[in-house]
């Protein structure tokens, strides 16, 4: 028998909106700024990076250097570091100025992954309660969101900057629960591109979840989603 879910939470980046491609507009914006080398390598490189940190970020190796008075503090000091290693030779301060252009660049170049949009409606029109749940910045997904028009069908975001951590941490989770008005985990299905992110989130906090293996990987983990899937329409196979 086919089980029933009254709240889905998606991931927002490679799951609903094409993140990779983002990145690379964004970055090559910013290297143009700077009258520097746009070669595909030198942005592949920023992408490779930029994986590994927030991998490395999400797995607790990248920690905290003191208490922060805030969580827009913390968010500004864990988003300059990135900046800080791909330069090497530029100040915290330059650095922090160089990511608020990056947001601002990242809502210039919106591609949606294919059959976002139409899932999203579908989804909306069979009264499931939709939300995203993401390590991005929010006014970055608001843009987003707003880009493929598909706020009308989201009952509402979370992200790693409202929470002061990021998923797949237990305090995310518990602090989006706290932020809707009521939930049951049973009755949720968490839905993303990232085993140790979504999928380990779900399993921790009581979720079933579903792999969208968009780039078909082979799972080389000991994690085990509920479902998985190569194409958002499957979706409808499950919900």
């Amino acid at each position: 028998m086919q089980k029933t879910y009254r709240k889905l939470l998606f991931d927002l980046d490679n799951t609903l909106i094409d993140d990779d491609e983002n990145r690379r507009y964004a970055i090559r914006q910013i290297l143009t700024e700077r009258k520097e080398n746009t070669t595909t390598k030198r942005i592949e490189s920023f992408i490779k990076m930029d994986n590994q940190f927030w991998k490395d970020r999400a797995e607790g190796k990248i920690k905290d250097p003191y208490i922060f008075k805030s969580n827009e503090e913390k968010t500004k000091w864990i988003r300059a570091q990135r900046f800080l290693e791909f330069f090497n030779d530029i100040s915290f301060e330059e650095s922090v100025e160089i990511n608020q252009k990056y947001i601002y660049y990242l809502s210039k170049n919106i591609i949606p992954i294919k059959n976002a949009y139409d899932i999203l409606k579908y989804l909306y029109e069979k009264r499931y309660e939709i939300y995203i749940v993401t390590n991005g910045p929010k006014i970055a997904v608001n843009n987003k969101l707003s880009k493929i028009n598909a706020q009308k069908y989201i009952s509402g975001t979370f992200t790693a900057e409202e929470a002061g951590h990021m998923k797949p941490h237990h305090e995310f989770f518990a602090k989006f629960f706290s932020s809707i008005n009521s939930y049951k985990t049973e009755d949720m299905l968490i839905i993303g591109d990232e085993l140790e992110k979504d999928v380990l989130g779900g399993i921790q906090n009581g979720m079933d979840s579903c792999w969208f293996n968009i780039k078909n990987t082979i799972n080389k983990t000991d994690l085990k989603p509920t479902y998985e899937i190569n194409n958002l329409v499957e979706l409808k196979n499950i919900l």
